[in-house]
């Protein structure tokens, strides 16, 4: 498998996690949306937990094994700016 279609799946997993965690937003108002607002924004360390299981998974999934040091490096800054702009996205629209 490519590194372009684990990336795919990658960013697909990291959106259903955050529409799913934001989901009951659309519910509240007042004190209990700040409340709910504030909740999600506290688990950012348990989204990126869930995002580094997801890489692994997807990976060990897809057989992909590197053979030196520097295709896993390789691999890792292909990631970097994908892992980058869907950790920011957890926050989009919620800090100024």
């Amino acid at each position: 498998m490519s590194y372009e279609k684990i990336k795919e799946e990658f960013i697909k997993s990291a959106e259903a996690y955050i529409n799913a965690k934001r989901q009951p937003f659309e519910k509240l108002s007042g004190m209990e949306l700040v409340d709910a607002k504030s909740q999600y924004l506290d688990d950012f360390q348990g989204y990126i937990t869930h995002l580094n299981f997801t890489l692994n998974a997807l990976i060990e999934e897809h057989s992909i094994t590197f053979q030196t040091l520097e295709e896993a490096n390789a691999f890792q800054d292909y990631m970097k700016p994908t892992f980058g702009s869907i950790a920011t996205k957890f926050t989009e629209g919620l800090v100024d």
